[in-house]
């Protein structure tokens, strides 16, 4: 059988020459969810706003709900949140079932505001996240402002980053060969493999595109990055020129049997790049789809000298990996990466 490429890891803008790291503490990273909404006041469901440290979402939702004797899945939540870091996030619950509670918490988390809103919260019910991280190291603002300034005027390569590959970063070759083998494809583990390859693929594509983030093609789905919706390319010049004020960029594949394609130029290009990776159109059944901005603006970017390094802060869309713009700054973790997940899921 004929193996094609297919690489999860993101390249690397030229070492900005110098010497930080993000270590793998948790007083060292702190991300803060911006809410799609807030609670209205009224309705059935009690939103909890809380602060965590040294456990992640899921963990905190299914103790939740055994302390309530619910089921974890009457439990929402926006995004996941890796356990390594100060996080703080919304989570809903039937009103019912806090029966009557006023202290919810324990020693890893605790509960900073509550109010009641009509609907459950979902997956993906947030504008983004707001990330500040201490990074160790000598280095001042000065040697990393050019780079963020760049990143903040051109946006930032959507790449998922590392933690969706897994400790050995192979999960996306495990889910290529369950394809491949056209066996059971049904089961959560299998699900989160299928889509580590579907994330590796949209690398793929990234990379392909990688010298014109910043413009659009004849037929490209462009991504309208105050709406998250798509639109065919028609006038390249008049749309490129939009790209330049990050009011659009062009979007990639994730593919599925519900993913949009483009037409004309930009339909060959992808088709290309997905059929180098080994994508078939026959996996397509296994996986929804959708698509995914090439590139993401970086928000509110903010460099503090502190002692023993640096203390930076910047926003990012939902789905967007903090970890892949401090790639793009040259700066790497100073320990293991295989348990890291410093963004908020978008999961489709």
């Amino acid at each position: 059988m004929t193996r094609h490429p297919v690489t999860s890891v993101q390249p690397r803008l030229p070492d900005p020459g110098v010497q930080l790291a993000y270590p793998h503490d948790t007083d060292s990273f702190y991300v803060e969810e911006i809410p799609l909404y807030t609670p209205s006041g009224e309705g059935e469901h009690l939103y909890l706003w809380i602060e965590k440290r040294d456990i992640d979402t899921p963990t905190l939702v299914r103790r939740l709900a055994s302390h309530l004797g619910i089921s974890d899945r009457d439990i929402g939540w926006a995004g996941r949140k890796d356990r390594r870091a100060v996080a703080r996030q919304w989570l809903s619950l039937p009103n019912a079932a806090a029966n009557g509670e006023r202290d919810f918490g324990d020693e890893n988390f605790t509960v900073l505001a509550r109010g009641r809103h009509g609907n459950k919260l979902r997956l993906g019910h947030l504008r983004g996240n707001r990330f500040r991280l201490l990074l160790k190291g000598e280095a001042s603002p000065e040697q990393l402002a050019p780079s963020m300034a760049s990143l903040a005027a051109e946006g930032m390569p959507n790449y998922f980053g590392f933690q969706r590959f897994g400790k050995n970063q192979d999960n996306h070759l495990a889910g290529r060969f369950l394809l491949e083998r056209g066996g059971r494809l049904k089961g959560r583990r299998n699900m989160f493999l299928l889509s580590a390859y579907q994330s590796a693929l949209f690398n793929q594509v990234v990379l392909g595109r990688l010298g014109e983030l910043n413009g659009v093609r004849e037929g490209d789905l462009a991504w309208l990055h105050a709406k998250g919706a798509v639109f065919t390319v028609e006038a390249p010049d008049l749309d490129t020129a939009r790209c330049a004020t990050l009011e659009i960029s062009p979007s990639g594949p994730l593919p599925g049997r519900k993913m949009s394609r483009p037409t004309g130029p930009a339909a060959e290009l992808e088709d290309a790049l997905l059929a180098s990776s080994g994508w078939q159109e026959s996996f397509a059944v296994a996986l929804r789809g959708g698509r995914r901005p090439l590139r993401v603006p970086v928000g509110e970017p903010v460099l503090h000298q502190v002692t023993g390094g640096l203390e930076l802060s910047f926003t990012l869309p939902s789905g967007s990996y903090a970890s892949v713009l401090l790639a793009e700054l040259g700066i790497r973790p100073s320990g293991p990466t295989s348990q890291r997940s410093d963004h908020a899921s978008c999961e489709d």
